[in-house]
């Protein structure tokens, strides 16, 4: 194997990479230049729950169908999908994020329901109170709320409930403290108005019952007086209001029938999950947010800065880990000259996947084509580590000689180490979803244009920069535009 020169043929590296650097800077220049998804362009998500299974394949059929054939589906749990389409007709109103209602502190662990506040097609405000187990009454305003806002219901008041509190505030005779004065018992008195905090306590406060003189009878708490609700979402506010006060009690787990805003008002998110809710059944709108062109732009700025900086940080590592060896700056940049071919050659690919098969490039691309470029450097700085190794040992010998035998020695763990990635790739691309799909084709196409630059570019680059060929080269030029300069007439 140390008779393979492979440094001697470096300029047949660079004639096979400059065609492909050609053809795909060629490609980025015939519009469109890539097509960009709905994170660089403005757009829509929805995050929906539907009550029974759903195809992922039959539910993106359905939004081609509807005339969203661009639209991206992922699975983010039981029945729930995360759907990406370009930007829909929607009023303000229909524009919903994610609100989930946690447990009130020192509440319990478990809600009963949901319920809408006030009756039904009442309009105005619903006030939630402070509800006073002592006279079995509703107290003081909390806070007011618009009728129709949805509430969590953790707990239920009954008759029996006020009762308990009542015998639980007088003691029983034998138990009162006989050294007590009227005024000590008096302090002693617990009070009986409570507070959305404190009522699970006081509810759950029951006397023993007497077996000696009392059959057991079922449990009998009385009629429903008030709930105890948190409204609001995350940081919403916790109180009692009237049951009569409430409408549309849902058990947990269950799906209100549709949004309290007609379809016709929500523009074209009503007609969709109209189509919806008639071919797959109930569902439930978790999220409705739209992607606008700031937050777009943004996004590219973002993608832009993310390659910029761990190009910087990839170059000042190469310059320390290397400082051991002559002119270290001479391998970071050829690794960063590597690491845009790599990119080049990427970026023209997938130009030309979306001309030819109108593949779109999303944030799993940004994300693809950051790892390739780790995985680039990775090789590289494998094969730089052998070069330091080897003049370290013989020094006295040609830079060449010595890259000759690190690509020799390191040739074979470089291509074992891409075929496998290669498989896995493939593999993934075979079983794997749509939604990955453009993060894998970049690490493909990536993976292959890497393990070719570590070799055929960063350490040609090297012994290029040490032999003088662009020195060389630069001069040609210099000596044919000078003999390509006639004498002036006379």
């Amino acid at each position: 194997m140390r008779t393979l020169d492979l440094v001697g043929t470096r300029k047949w590296f660079f004639l096979f990479s400059g065609a492909l650097v050609v053809a795909s800077l060629v490609l980025l220049a015939l519009p469109p230049t890539l097509r960009p998804g709905i994170e660089f362009t403005a757009g829509t998500t929805t995050l929906v729950r539907f009550e029974r299974e759903v195809d992922q394949a039959a539910l993106r059929a359905a939004y081609a169908d509807l005339g969203h054939p661009e639209a991206r589906i992922q699975s983010t749990g039981d029945r729930e999908y995360l759907i990406r389409t370009s930007e829909l007709r929607v009023p303000d109103s229909a524009l919903i994020e994610v609100n989930p209602t946690p447990t009130p502190d020192g509440g319990p662990s478990a809600e009963l329901g949901t319920v809408l506040l006030g009756a039904e097609g009442a309009t105005g405000e619903v006030p939630l109170r402070v509800f006073n187990f002592a006279v079995c009454d509703f107290g003081e305003d909390i806070e007011v709320f618009p009728a129709g806002t949805e509430a969590v219901v953790f707990d239920e008041v009954r008759e029996a409930d006020c009762e308990t509190d009542v015998e639980d505030a007088t003691p029983e005779p034998d138990e009162a403290d006989p050294d007590a004065t009227p005024d000590d018992a008096s302090e002693e008195d617990p009070e009986t108005t409570a507070t959305p905090d404190d009522s699970a306590a006081n509810a759950e406060a029951t006397p023993p019952a007497d077996e000696a003189t009392e059959e057991e009878q079922p449990e009998d708490k009385g009629a429903l007086l008030a709930y105890r609700v948190q409204a609001g979402g995350a940081e919403g506010v916790t109180g009692f209001v009237a049951p009569e006060d409430t409408h549309a009690f849902l058990e947990p787990g269950e799906g209100r029938a549709g949004p309290e805003t007609p379809a016709e008002d929500l523009g074209e998110r009503g007609e969709i999950e109209d189509a919806l809710g008639k071919q797959f059944g109930r569902f439930e709108v978790l999220e409705f947010a739209s992607v606008s062109a700031v937050v777009s732009t943004q996004a590219v700025r973002n993608a832009t800065i993310a390659v910029g900086v761990a190009a910087v940080f990839i170059m000042a590592y190469i310059i320390f880990a290397f400082s051991s060896v002559p002119r270290p700056v001479r391998y970071a940049s050829a690794a960063i000259v590597a690491l845009a071919h790599d990119t080049i050659i990427v970026l023209g690919a997938f130009s030309l996947f979306g001309k030819v098969f109108e593949t779109e490039i999303n944030l799993m691309f940004v994300t693809g084509l950051l790892t390739i470029i780790g995985f680039s450097v990775h090789d590289t700085i494998v094969i730089f580590d052998r070069v330091r190794e080897n003049v370290r040992i013989a020094p006295q010998a040609r830079l060449a000689d010595n890259v000759n035998a690190a690509l020799v020695q390191t040739l074979g763990r470089s291509l074992n180490t891409s075929i496998t990635l290669l498989f896995t790739i493939l593999a993934l691309l075979w079983l794997g979803g749509s939604t990955i799909q453009s993060f894998l084709v970049v690490l493909l196409v990536g993976v292959v244009a890497g393990a070719y630059s570590s070799i055929g570019i960063a350490a040609q680059v090297l012994v290029a920069w040490e032999e003088g060929d662009f020195s060389r080269l630069l001069g040609r030029f210099r000596r044919g535009d000078e003999s390509g300069e006639e004498p002036a007439a006379t």
